[in-house]
């Protein structure tokens, strides 16, 4: 596929600007060919355990004519944040990065970036933000036209400085969940992903004698806050996995009101049924059982 160039004009000592991957013209009519923006070092920082995800959003102040080449032009944003372990994880739950970058990137013989950093939770309510993050770098007019990669360097370097001074560890803090479902009692399920108990990670682990049995679960509720529910296929022995639990109207006070029904079905063997307390599987963080099937006769 055809890379989008970004065509930056040369004026010798005027103020111009960057604002979309598309051809503009200078005064003396040369211009330069910029392929994308370079990130030139690895992030310094890497963070683990976070239980949000983070979408990122590389922005102009201004509209640009073309939005799918400004994007190619910084698509190396997206990996440098990937590397430092924010993932996108559910398009529900998501909280927004947005990097806003000032129109004008050339001034004379500097180049440079002037980043305004927010971040939003998933219904569009700002967390946090760091204005005017500000990098420059200066390149020597007098061999630009001889040497065009003077320029794009100078951005380069520009552009990885300024990522380098945005706070990334305070953006990663509210990517974390850190309370246990206990410290949070009544804080209700509604499918967000912003408690402590839809962050909880229980593990499976499902097995029977013979292989092959299909597995199915169900809720089962004294309180009016959580609904029961008819039988969930699962798949079939051996079954394992890690997932949080998605029950929707469930507090950590009222888990011990609710049960989990596993049952186990294979043609020719009796069903069967084991039967789980939800704040005990919260609180182990795991639901195991083993059936050993007995034939029809």
């Amino acid at each position: 596929m055809k890379k989008k160039l970004l065509f930056v004009a040369l004026a010798i000592v005027s103020v111009f600007a960057i604002t979309s991957c598309f051809s503009t013209k200078s005064l003396n009519n040369n211009i330069i060919k910029i392929n994308e923006i370079v990130i030139l070092r690895s992030p310094k920082e890497s963070f683990y355990g976070l239980n949000r995800g983070l979408v990122l959003y590389v922005q102009p102040q201004s509209p640009v004519p073309d939005e799918a080449s400004w994007k190619q032009c910084f698509a190396s944003t997206w990996y440098y944040v990937k590397s430092m372990g924010f993932n996108e994880m559910s398009s529900y739950s998501d909280y927004k990065l947005y990097l806003t970058l000032n129109d004008n990137m050339v001034n004379g013989n500097m180049a440079y970036f002037n980043i305004d950093v927010s971040l939003k939770d998933e219904r569009g309510i700002e967390l946090f933000n760091q204005k005017g993050v500000y990098a420059s770098r200066q390149f020597d007019l007098n061999n630009l036209l001889k040497n065009p990669t003077t320029l794009s360097n100078a951005l380069n370097e520009a552009y990885t400085q300024a990522l380098e001074q945005i706070n990334w560890n305070r953006i990663a803090s509210f990517l974390r969940t850190e309370q246990l479902p206990k410290e949070e009692p009544q804080k209700q399920v509604q499918g967000y992903g912003d408690t402590a108990l839809e962050q909880t990670i229980i593990r499976w682990d499902v097995q029977s004698r013979p292989q092959g049995a299909d597995i199915f679960w169900r809720v089962v509720s004294k309180t009016p806050e959580v609904k029961s529910t008819n039988n969930k296929y699962l798949m079939t022995t051996p079954y394992e996995a890690t997932k949080s639990l998605d029950i929707r109207g469930l507090t950590y006070q009222t888990a011990g009101d609710v049960r989990i029904i596993l049952r186990c079905e294979k043609d020719g063997y009796m069903s069967q049924e084991k039967e789980y307390n939800v704040r005990m599987v919260i609180d182990q963080e795991e639901i195991s059982a083993f059936f050993r099937l007995v034939k029809e006769e």
